[in-house]
């Protein structure tokens, strides 16, 4: 497996997410190459080089991709690049690169941040805070709590085939990703 991640040791949030998804496809018995995703328009050459030569490389061979940021389409762009069209890939994010290729069969699923429950709750943690209190309000919160500071809203699994449906669910709630 290869798993577009991070391994910045600065960046708490993604290399947690990252070691997460290692520890996760390891016990399942998968052997997990793991490369730092590059976030800037030049580290698209980076990112699909770097995939593309472990996928040509890999003994024995790649069975999967899986991005964990934004940029995880380009998982795609490296099984294409290495002649392996029909890798699995999923996929991380709603980026409109993402949707295309979940459109064209080439990555079958992706996460998404639900980061319209983002906005949504801000107004009522305040409300919360000034009618219940800080600490009556963060009982209420503590189940949706990642530690002492961070709110987990979820994610949503969208398969390529309901991309026109979660997009068309997106538009209802005036969300836009």
């Amino acid at each position: 497996m290869i798993l577009h991640g991070s391994t910045n040791e600065a960046g708490s949030a993604g290399l947690e997410r990252t070691q997460g998804a290692q520890d996760r496809l390891e016990a399942a018995g998968y052997e997990v190459v793991v490369g730092q995703a590059h976030w800037d328009l030049s580290g698209e050459t980076e990112d699909v080089a770097w995939m593309t030569a472990e996928i040509e490389a890999a003994d024995p061979p790649v069975v999967g991709l899986l991005g964990l940021f934004n940029v995880s389409y380009r998982c795609a762009m490296a099984a294409e690049a290495a002649g392996e069209t029909k890798l699995p890939i999923v996929a991380f994010d709603f980026d409109p690169m993402t949707v295309e290729y979940m459109r064209q069969g080439r990555i079958r699923a992706t996460h998404i941040q639900r980061q319209y429950y983002q906005g949504y709750l801000v107004p009522y943690i305040l409300y919360g805070i000034k009618n219940l209190g800080l600490e009556a309000t963060r009982k209420i919160l503590a189940p949706q709590m990642v530690d002492g500071t961070r709110v987990n809203t979820g994610l949503d699994v969208v398969h390529g085939d309901k991309v026109d449906a979660y997009n068309d669910f997106l538009l209802s709630i005036d969300a836009n990703q």
